[in-house]
Parts: structure tokens; sequence; C-alpha cells
């Protein structure tokens, strides 16, 4: 693994380990040392991979991306983390999707999907020092060769190679999705929040669906209207009012919510 990354130059520092328990926090910790931003960990397995508030990942299967991205924060709009991380969500997609004429999919906040099975996810974790942002941690992990089995896991899980007929090089996957990522961290300082919501859109895999959202031991129900400009979730619901929320786990409504 690694071998052809290894010879290849990059815009932005790579720092491989063979083993580790999270990207994310190796990134953090070698912040927090003073080590430059930015700076890639790529790691071939993690034992402790964790997601959005802090759900296992399996990182244990060699084959699969684990990756952090540290970087300064020099774009207003990356101190809303959750837009920031969906951005890099739907340009991937749009990248990969193109390259290996598949129909990647997002779902909110941060997934990305295939057929509607999750093959990965997004994390950004910022770093703050007397309150004020510095920097952040941006965790991507992607099931690129191996679907890791999951017990008591309410997603299906994939990954990119079960959708593609042609075998898959590793390392030539990672070598096209570091420099799109590179390229794209670069380009959300240009971005228009407004259009953006509209992209998301055409990729959000529960958009103009019923669905349920549980946040705070609570559920609500209504129509997936997208995100607002702060990345949050929009609910239309039945009485026509429109309501946001910054966190919650959604997913489509096994009962009719209601038509639109």
């Amino acid at each position: 693994m690694f071998d052809k990354i290894f010879k290849k130059t990059f815009e932005v520092p790579i720092l491989f380990k063979s083993q580790t328990q999270s990207t994310n926090v190796d990134a953090k910790e070698m912040v927090k040392n003073g080590q430059l931003v930015p700076f890639i960990v790529l790691a071939e397995q993690q034992s402790a991979s964790y997601g959005q508030y802090g759900r296992r990942w399996v990182g244990n299967v060699i084959g699969n991306l684990y990756l952090s991205y540290a970087l300064k924060i020099t774009n207003p709009l990356q101190n809303h983390s959750t837009i920031f991380a969906q951005y890099v969500a739907v340009e991937l997609c749009e990248m990969l999707s193109n390259k290996f004429s598949v129909d990647l999919k997002t779902k909110w906040p941060n997934d990305i999907l295939i057929q509607s099975k999750k093959i990965g996810g997004l994390l950004l974790e910022v770093t703050r020092s007397d309150s004020s942002i510095v920097s952040a941690v941006l965790g991507i992990g992607i099931n690129i060769l191996h679907a890791p089995k999951m017990d008591n896991n309410p997603y299906p899980i994939s990954c990119l190679q079960e959708s593609i007929s042609v075998k898959l090089n590793f390392d030539d996957v990672l070598i096209d999705i570091i420099h799109a990522l590179i390229e794209i961290v670069e380009e959300f300082g240009t971005i228009n929040p407004g259009n953006f919501c509209e992209k998301w859109r055409s990729f959000d895999c529960m958009y103009g669906k019923n669905i349920v959202l549980e946040s705070q031991n609570s559920q609500t129900r209504g129509i997936d209207g997208g995100i607002n400009e702060l990345g949050e979730l929009i609910i239309l619901l039945p009485n026509g009012q429109r309501i946001t929320f910054p966190q919650g786990n959604a997913k489509i409504s096994p009962g009719k919510a209601f038509s639109h």
C-alpha cells in the first residue's frame, strides 16, 4: 500500500502511518505541538476511528481511506464546520461519480452513500485558542475496496468497489482523491453559499422526501427541504412552517409524514 503515493509530490505535505488509533487525533496533537499547517495524515489502518457524535467507524480494514487534513482557518465560512464538511463531501461525490460513472449521494450532515448504502463520511473538528479558531482538522473515511462488517449498524454499508465492474487500484484512487481534496479546500474560499445550497440538494439522497429527525430526545417529522447557508437541515412541517436543525440524526421516514 501507498507505493505509488510515496513517489508522488503533492502541494500539501503528507505524513504516513501504517497504523494509528485515529488520524484526526494524530493531526490535532501535531497542531497542538506546533506542526505547521496545512498537512495531511494518511493511515493504512485505524484502531479507534470515530465519526459524527463519536459514532464508531471501522478502520481496521486495509484498502480503505483514512485521512485527516489539518488546515488554517482563512474563510469565515470555515467557522461553520458543518457546511465546510458538506462542501467537501459534495465535491468528492461529484469527482468520484464522474470518474467512475457511479451515482454517489450525500446524506445530511456529511455522509457519502452509493445505492442507499454508506461508504464514507466526514468530520471537521476545530481547534480554538483564547476563544479564536486557529485551525481545523477535517477527517475523511471512505470505503474503497472493502465494506467492513459492523454489528448492530443502523445503516447498510458498502464500498466503491462493489458498484464498479473493473478492479480498482487503491493507490490510484487515493492519488485522485488527495489531488481533488487539496483543490477543493483551496476553492472553498470562492464559493457562493446560496449556490452551494442548491448544489447540495442535487446530491442529497433525502431532499424532498418525508423524513424523521431525532434530536435532543425528540423526533420531528416533515419533508427534507435541503440546507441553509450554515449547513443546517431545513424541515418543512405540515403547517407550512420551516424549521432548521444544526444537528441530529435524520433518516427517511418509514411512515408517510405528509405531501406537498
